[in-house]
């Protein structure tokens, strides 16, 4: 399934609310995309103010500007969400911009890959490939990267593919981050050669309070069986353990991924149940 699907009756252009009948992906993503996807949960927009702090970064550290007001998006994306009255599902937000410099804003409700329960007892599997990007801290739609990702999931039937850099370096997930355990501590790569994720960054909060100590460093693919587990965040996945990335085995158990996981599950909760649209709009 192609991620820029339309999921809900209807989605969001510019400021109006359009019939789904009239989404054209092609259209949509046309020139420079600049998006993030968020997660609903029980008509909660998951760590929102976070996410719409990286779309403006991503706008600004991508050269662009644009005239629209946080409490603008707000407005747009509660909008969305009562509207179309979504419980469990992600939503898409970006802009795009064309060659004569044309901004156009739109969100809809897209389609989902959240891991199966088991895996979160079995670990998931992972492939990898190489790949660059030319800017990791702004998250752009890249067309090219998507098609050769979803062809790797859909024919080594895994859920997520890890990326490589030329020098063989792993750098982060298609739409994830990736942390290794090593002993006593937790290891993740460079903020400089990655996506900023805001569950990566909740983590890493996380081991910090829990006094699990968490390094950033390069990590080359041929160290992968020196680790004693590995576990990959995201917006769908939350906290996801790994079972196998390529041939190389991990303990989906390991007990300080268990922590992690069960802590963020419970920031999850409490963010719920105290989210609040009047703050932002």
């Amino acid at each position: 399934m192609i991620p820029t699907t339309c999921l809900s009756a209807n989605f969001i252009m510019n400021n109006k609310l359009v019939s789904c009948k009239a989404f054209n992906a092609d259209q949509l993503n046309k020139g420079i995309v600049i998006y993030e996807v968020i997660r609903i949960i029980n008509r909660t927009p998951l760590f929102y103010q976070e996410h719409v702090e990286r779309f403006y970064n991503s706008v600004k550290n991508s050269g662009f500007r644009i005239n629209l007001s946080a409490e603008s998006i707000a407005l747009r994306i509660k909008s969305l969400i009562e509207t179309n009255k979504l419980e469990d599902v992600n939503i898409r937000f970006q802009i795009s911009f064309t060659k004569d410099n044309k901004a156009t804003f739109s969100a809809w409700a897209c389609p989902f890959f959240y891991p199966k329960n088991e895996f979160y007892e079995s670990g998931a599997s992972l492939s990898t490939i190489v790949a660059h990007r030319d800017n990791p801290n702004v998250k752009i739609y890249n067309r090219k990267l998507i098609n050769n990702v979803f062809s790797r999931i859909g024919k080594d039937n895994i859920y997520e593919v890890l990326l490589l850099n030329k020098d063989g370096f792993i750098t982060e997930g298609s739409r994830s981050n990736i942390f290794f355990v090593d002993g006593n501590r937790i290891i993740t790569p460079p903020l400089s050669s990655v996506l900023p994720g805001i569950t990566r960054l909740n983590v890493i909060k996380i081991a910090s309070k829990l006094e699990i100590d968490c390094n950033e460093v390069d990590i080359n693919y041929n160290s992968l069986q020196l680790f004693d587990g590995a576990f990959i965040t995201g917006t769908s996945p939350k906290v996801l353990p790994i079972g196998k990335i390529d041939g190389v085995i991990f303990n989906p158990d390991h007990p300080t991924i268990s922590v992690l996981m069960k802590s963020y599950n419970e920031i999850v909760v409490r963010y719920i149940d105290s989210f609040s649209w009047s703050h932002y709009v």
